[in-house]
């Protein structure tokens, strides 16, 4: 069987032959006599493609590397243990039925990602489409990925499907306190952690206070790594800076955002990246590029809701957030 990797797309051709003792079964085409078959068409192939791919349109997806996965629960019995990039052949039967492809690690930049399991954990459970679980880095259960089945082997299989996996990430970047003389002048922030849209707060400016006591503020965003392309289409690790999105908002989530809290913040008003806002390689306090935010409002009354959270999103999926918290002026 041949395996061809295009642009994240996996296509495995899966075959499928059929011998027994005694006298040899012939199989006939669809609008062919059976006088007319060849020892070609007594052979049937059935390609299957295999797709493990981040979750988005309109950015560069990132596929992983390798994988993992196995068949089981098929009606025949046919059970394959292991299908890898290193062995990658499996024959499945046409017709069969209950069978399914199933994920059991994949490689992402060098880090491998199993299902999480034991207490709290919520591996896959039926495999079929829509089908949820967490993945996370052993060792390091704050790198997670939630992996769903966006498509599995019919039942029964048919021989036109094709096994689909996606994957999303978020991810809490450390907490960071404006300090007092961020409210009133230009000062540079450090923020570090893990990051699903690789970028870091490197400073902030408050530029104004609109009505209502709202504050309003300015951050200068950097990519981890050196920004790559030209503008308007520089690209920050595997996403295009024009795809990404961000908001300002009170934290009334207590600091910690879920995935469907995360998706509710972008089904309103969001700002997306200009080519205006960014910047290169080389910039003065952020060499590695990035991009400049527009203005953005905080909650009305700021010294009675000082708590925000800046929330950047790629791909329509996944997340990076910042608790970013006003240092409120006390008096004796």
């Amino acid at each position: 069987m041949k395996v061809t990797v295009v642009q994240g797309l996996v296509a495995v051709g899966l075959s499928m032959g059929l011998a027994a003792c005694g006298p040899k079964l012939q199989s006939v085409a669809d609008n062919q006599d059976a006088s007319t078959e060849t020892d070609s068409t007594r052979r049937e192939t059935v390609t299957v493609g295999v797709n493990v791919s981040e979750r988005g349109a309109g950015f560069n997806l990132a596929a992983a590397s390798s994988y993992a996965m196995s068949l089981d629960g098929c009606a025949s019995g046919l059970t394959v243990a292991s299908i890898t990039q290193a062995n990658p052949s499996v024959d499945v039967y046409k017709f069969d039925q209950g069978c399914k492809v199933k994920l059991n690690s994949f490689v992402l930049s060098g880090i491998t990602y199993a299902p999480v399991a034991g207490v709290g954990g919520d591996p896959f459970t039926t495999w079929i489409s829509g089908d949820i679980a967490t993945f996370e880095e052993s060792g390091n259960a704050s790198n997670k990925f939630t992996v769903t089945v966006t498509s599995q082997l019919g039942d029964p299989i048919s021989g036109t499907e094709a096994v689909s996996y996606t994957f999303s990430q978020l991810v809490a970047g450390t907490d960071e306190t404006i300090a007092k003389t961020v409210v009133g002048d230009s000062h540079a922030l450090s923020v570090s952690g893990v990051d699903a849209a690789s970028v870091d707060i490197v400073g902030v400016t408050m530029t104004g206070m609109a009505a209502g006591g709202a504050g309003q503020f300015t951050f200068k965003v950097e990519c981890l790594t050196n920004i790559t392309g030209t503008n308007p289409a520089y690209s920050c690790g595997n996403n295009l800076m024009t795809t990404l999105k961000y908001v300002l908002v009170e934290d009334t989530f207590g600091g910690t955002l879920t995935q469907t809290q995360a998706n509710a913040l972008f089904a309103g008003a969001s700002t997306t990246v200009a080519a205006v806002d960014q910047f290169p390689v080389g910039t003065t306090g952020a060499l590695k590029g990035g991009f400049n935010t527009q203005t953005l409002t905080g909650p009305a009354q700021m010294h009675l809701k000082p708590n925000m959270l800046l929330v950047v999103q790629s791909g329509g999926a996944s997340y990076r957030y910042f608790n970013v918290d006003v240092s409120t002026l006390t008096y004796p």
